[in-house]
């Protein structure tokens, strides 16, 4: 037996004990939340309240009221919209439905967060011990060390990656799972060189992977990612081991197999989810975002090494460079590696570079696929001569792997970055140990003092206290809340206290079925201007906001401090409702309860088929598609249907109506033409209008129903 190297020859403490001091250590970071675990959430007052939207909604969905959690109608009611592509994490709301049922919200949420970095910090401890194993095949045989896998965690769990993520994005704190689904496909191919695989090698990667994928599809394509890499890492030290020849070949269909069975029990679990997303993807586009978001979103090469903007210290003035230089946001730009670990990582690569290599593929292969499809130096991608952009491989896999152009924020890759980076920092910390003891805890003190936060920003919930009178009025009717020219996801923290449908809402990706744009009055609000739907806002407004089941309307004026905002949506709304005197009115809100008109007036709906508002000056539009569906609601009070329309010459416009009858034949031209079309219907109908003309070629200005005169 040869003699254990000095300090690293302790037991390692029980997981529970490790679990528990990073639990200790993430409430010290992200202090004062310790003291407000049931009446705040850590974050900036935006991304946080969607996902705290999204345990509420669990808990309805699979308690109070048990129905698909990935179908809503509480949101852009009527119609509903599809949450598959929403970032609903329902891991998070599931595990925390005890505290929701005992009524604390609040602490749900944020007992979510405490296991994230508790677990987090677990899973990469837990990992580096498998690495420090004798026999590794990713590492260094030696005696399993405390210290460079404590700290390994440290830099994982408390990166200024999840660090910054915590200001709302729960979907990507939970990043827990990540390190357990790593151990096991490596412990899974350490195992298959000595003999047949247990069936819990096999199935334990999938299990793992499954609690990934219940937390976010981002982090599933990673870990397959990293398989990828591992799968032939481990072959090629299978090869090269001269004890195993005789073994090799079916030593490597045992190593394929790990990544094939937790492959297909991933598969299989998980099929409830992503074949309904694959469905969806065939059929729309809206979950794609567009190339430039990708570029907009993805890391910077200084990023790596630029410190986090939370530091008590130097966190004010490094945000305030990093704001103007980078082009994301905050939450995405922060990818900092920390000069501790790379030194760390350094030393490791230096004292064991044959075993430690592994790591640093892994590391460089994630931090270049993180720079997105061109490289970008403080805020440039224009490095070339000539001023063109540098391609990185992530524009290849964007432009040739299926749903790889799904993923929107390409710098997100840093997770992986931060944990291989952790288990390379935990050889240098074992060099470190092995010299000295107390430089394991210095090590560790070190990268807490460089990750520092405190104190962490909170959201406090802004609720005003008119929703909770809401929450106890009789009926069901929808809220419809104002301004709502883009998506606040305030609006969703208010509708866990009131309980009432939303007309508008807040979702990961825009959904153009909505009715948000497609509808009149809405179209309107949105915009803070005309859209091609023509209706007298005192005259069909309230029609229009009967269909939509509309109840309560809701001005929030802390929301629209500026006038730009607050004019035209004061001025639509109060057209709309003129005949009503307010419910209820404070220096906030001012609260309009909606009345059945007594004749509904009919109006159109736009369906499919129809391009994107555009404005030119004075002038707005949208294009028209060769074929194209408008519903006519209320269809027996319509006389007519007029239409300003824009073409080119020769072209032919048809209005087909319900029985698929042409209603009218339009002969186009340009500049504009303004046309009448008759209509005879004996209620809410579709028509379908078609030309013959080139795609984007024809343009509708203007679409007005006319009523029919009453006698």
């Amino acid at each position: 037996m040869t003699r254990a190297e000095p300090g690293m020859t302790q037991r390692p403490p029980r997981a529970a004990l490790v679990f528990l001091l990073y639990l200790v250590i993430t409430l010290a970071l992200t202090f004062p939340l310790v003291v407000h675990l049931g009446d705040a959430i850590p974050g900036d007052s935006f991304d946080g309240w969607q996902n705290y939207w999204n345990f509420w909604w669990l808990k309805q969905s699979l308690v109070d009221l048990p129905r698909n959690p990935y179908v809503t109608d509480m949101l852009y009611h009527p119609t509903g919209v599809s949450l598959y592509f929403h970032t609903l994490n329902p891991f998070n709301g599931v595990v925390t439905l005890p505290l929701q049922l005992a009524g604390n919200l609040f602490l749900a949420y944020n007992s979510a967060v405490l296991l994230a970095f508790a677990a987090g910090g677990l899973g990469a401890y837990l990992l580096t011990l498998a690495t420090f194993a004798r026999g590794a095949v990713f590492s260094v045989p030696r005696p399993r060390p405390f210290w460079p896998a404590f700290v390994a965690g440290l830099i994982f769990t408390f990166s200024p990656y999840h660090l910054a993520h915590l200001l709302g994005h729960m979907q990507l704190i939970s990043l827990q799972w990540i390190p357990f689904y790593v151990l096991y496909v490596v412990r899974g191919l350490q195992r298959a060189p000595r003999g047949p695989l247990s069936r819990a090698d096999l199935l334990k990667p999938g299990f793992f992977l499954l609690l990934v994928g219940l937390c976010d599809w981002y982090y599933v394509l990673y870990c397959l990612i990293f398989t990828a890499l591992a799968l032939p890492a481990a072959w090629l030290a299978q090869w090269r081991d001269p004890r195993r020849s005789a073994r090799k070949f079916m030593t490597a269909l045992r190593m394929l197999t790990v990544p094939l069975a937790s492959g297909l029990l991933f598969a299989l679990l998980a099929s409830p989810l992503w074949l309904p997303m694959v469905r969806e993807a065939r059929v729309a586009s809206f979950m794609v975002p567009q190339r430039s978001e990708a570029v907009r979103l993805s890391a910077d090469l200084l990023g790596f090494l630029t410190p986090q903007g939370f530091h008590p210290l130097w966190g004010q003035a490094v945000r305030a460079w990093a704001d103007r230089t980078f082009t994301s946001s905050f939450s995405e730009y922060t990818i900092f590696a920390g000069f501790v670990p790379l030194l760390l990582a350094g030393l490791g690569v230096l004292f064991d570079w044959r075993r430690a290599r592994f790591w640093l593929l892994v590391m460089l292969t994630f931090g270049i696929l993180a720079l997105g499809p061109v490289l970008h130096i403080a805020g440039r991608a224009d490095i070339m001569p000539g001023g063109s952009a540098l391609p990185l491989p992530y524009a290849w896999l964007y432009d040739h792997v299926p749903f790889m152009s799904i993923a929107r924020s390409v710098s997100r890759f840093d997770v992986m970055v931060m944990l291989a980076l952790g288990l390379l920092a935990s050889r240098g910390t074992a060099a470190l140990v092995a010299r000295r003891h107390w430089l394991g805890p210095l090590a560790a003190v070190l990268v807490l003092f460089e990750f520092w936060p405190a104190p962490y920003p909170l959201s406090p919930p802004d609720t005003p206290a008119w929703y909770n009178t809401l929450a106890q009025t009789p009926g069901h009717g929808a809220v419809l809340n104002l301004p709502m020219n883009w998506d606040r996801p305030g609006y969703l923290l208010y509708q866990t206290v009131h309980g009432r449908p939303l007309t508008v809402g807040y979702i990961s990706r825009d959904d153009p079925r909505t009715l948000t744009t497609r509808a009149p009055v809405l179209q309107s609000l949105r915009a803070l201007g005309p859209d091609i739907l023509d209706v007298d806002l005192a005259r069909v407004g309230p029609s229009v906001l009967n269909w939509l089941d509309v109840e309560w309307v809701v001005l929030d004026f802390y929301k629209m401090p500026g006038e730009r905002e607050r004019a035209p949506t004061v001025m639509m709304a109060e057209a709309i409702v003129a005949h009503e005197a307010p419910a209820y009115e404070d220096e906030r809100l001012k609260v309009y309860q909606v009345t059945r008109p007594a004749q509904p007036a009919p109006f159109a709906v736009l369906g499919e088929g129809w391009g994107e508002r555009v404005t030119s000056g004075d002038d707005v539009w949208r294009v028209l598609a060769p074929t194209a569906t408008l519903q006519i609601v209320h269809g027996a009070a319509a006389a007519a249907l007029q239409v300003t329309v824009s073409g080119p010459a020769g072209a032919t416009l048809r209005i087909h109506g319900p029985d698929g009858g042409v209603v009218t034949q339009i002969a186009l031209h340009a500049p504009w033409q303004t046309i009448t079309a008759p209509l005879a219907l004996a209620g809410d109908a579709v028509l379908t209008l078609q030309h013959d003309a080139p795609t984007g070629a024809v343009r509708v200005a203007r679409l007005a129903v006319l009523p029919a005169r009453r006698n």
